[in-house]
């Protein structure tokens, strides 16, 4: 049975997701991500990080997680957005590792009593990253908005990462948003790359591989950036497919032709 990895000669699959946050391709949208990131850090409070599923915002956040220093940062993660109002603050109360209450107003206060003593008392910023957060209703977002009123709203003693699809840039834009959307400090909508980063990306990854040789034509980096529309993951899935499908028609390099195919099957597949 032929084998990916012994056919092109790669010493692990090059678009593997499990890859480590420090051996990621710091694309241009990457990077602008996590200088927003690095500013918040500083600067602290609520941060909108929006993007079209597959553009790399679940990577970035990992990125900028894995490079705090534990000693001054406690990241809590959850992709869990689809609570409710009641659930959501019991849902970050256990993520602090705090008891539960039994009433809303007991968890809402220890939870803020737990961000304002971390930073003042123990010297160390609690980050939360909230994932998948377009699913999130108006009344979690507002339970949110009033967990991070400190000191009559003048001190931002932690750090609230809001990722997700975007709707939720455009829920934002809602009137019955807007008291959350005056408390947001900083917004960035990543997007897909160009042609000239996609090719960029795909021979990153190939050479974290351990490809030694072109693998991907002109013609068939043209035609991945076509129809991934440059988002990361859609790249990669459509890059691993069109390599298997080189192996099996005992080929070394992929052409247009054989992303065509990849992509044509695709959409039968989803029709």
């Amino acid at each position: 049975m032929k084998d990916l990895l012994a056919w092109f000669g790669f010493k692990r699959f090059p678009f593997d997701k499990e890859i480590k946050t420090a051996d990621i391709v710091e694309t241009p949208i990457i990077s602008e991500a996590l200088a927003r990131l690095a500013y918040m850090k500083r600067r602290g409070g609520i941060m909108l990080l929006t993007g079209d599923p597959g553009v790399g915002k679940t990577i970035t956040t990992r990125r900028f997680a894995d490079a705090l220093n534990e000693n001054i940062f406690k990241v809590i993660y959850t992709p869990l957005s689809t609570l409710n109002r009641n659930d959501i603050l019991r849902h970050i109360n256990a993520l602090l590792g705090l008891q539960n209450k039994f009433t809303k107003s007991a968890n809402y206060q220890q939870i803020q009593k737990e961000l304002l003593d971390a930073r003042e008392q123990r010297g160390r910023t609690i980050v939360i990253i909230l994932d998948e957060a377009h699913l999130l209703k108006p009344g979690p977002l507002e339970e949110l908005r009033l967990l991070t009123n400190f000191k009559m709203d003048s001190y931002d003693p932690f750090l609230m990462v809001l990722s997700g699809q975007s709707d939720l840039k455009r829920m934002m834009g809602y009137a019955v948003m807007e008291p959350f959307s005056q408390r947001i400090r900083m917004r960035y909508h990543m997007t897909g790359l160009s042609q000239e980063d996609t090719v960029n990306y795909i021979t990153a990854r190939l050479k974290w591989a351990g490809c030694t040789t072109p693998v991907f034509g002109n013609d068939a980096l043209a035609a991945v950036h076509e129809y991934s529309y440059g988002f990361p993951r859609v790249i990669g899935n459509l890059c691993e497919e069109a390599l298997t499908y080189a192996m099996f028609c005992d080929k070394k390099t992929v052409d247009a032709d054989m992303v065509l195919k990849i992509k044509t099957t695709d959409d039968i597949k989803t029709h």
